[in-house]
């Protein structure tokens, strides 16, 4: 999953709006891309994933930016179909 913690990166500490993290998000978007191509059947279940991991990115985001876990959205802001997209990027 593009983790939702490197979205807070940007949504939360924007002075990290460097290249470094523009290209690890490229990096796991291609990451998942070929291992959707591997394994088809996992389409069904992304989702689910995405949902189930959403929790536990904003412990790991809220640790590593040092802010409240209540100051992040309590369910994930983008569709899963835009964090997935290549020219995606939260504003």
């Amino acid at each position: 999953m593009v983790p939702a913690r490197t979205f807070f990166w940007f949504d939360y500490k924007p002075n990290f709006r460097g290249k470094s993290w523009t290209l690890t998000i490229k990096e796991q978007r291609r990451k998942i891309a070929r291992r959707l191509e591997k394994s088809p059947s996992l389409k069904r279940e992304l989702s689910e994933m995405a949902v189930e991991s959403y929790g536990d990115a904003i412990l790991s985001a809220a640790r590593e930016t040092g802010l409240d876990e209540e100051n992040f959205p309590p369910e994930m802001p983008w569709t899963l179909a835009d964090a997935l997209r290549e020219d995606f990027m939260p504003e």
